[in-house]
């Protein structure tokens, strides 16, 4: 497994530098896999370093679950917003 998430984090890395982001310094990637014999789903968490902590892999996890969130949730206010806005100029 080390050298596929050498791989993964070299490929991550290039297309993060070529698009201005900078440095890859530490990665979890949750990946949902397909089957190609029999079609069945799976999940393929993988992080980079592959060393790091499984506290730290879990850490990074749930800081994207709670940015998402809010990214979603701030979304959500500001079209309510703009529905009532757009209602009360009508």
């Amino acid at each position: 497994m080390s050298q596929l998430t050498d791989d993964i984090h070299e490929a991550v890395a290039r297309v993060l530098q070529a698009h201005g982001a900078g440095l890859l310094s530490r990665a979890v990637l949750v990946i949902e896999v397909l089957d190609e014999k029999d079609g069945q789903l799976g999940l393929y968490v993988e992080a980079s370093p592959a060393d790091m902590p499984a506290w730290d892999r879990a850490g990074m996890i749930r800081y994207a679950d709670m940015d998402l969130a809010g990214r979603i949730t701030a979304d959500r206010v500001a079209a309510e917003d703009e529905c009532e806005n757009g209602e009360e100029d009508e």
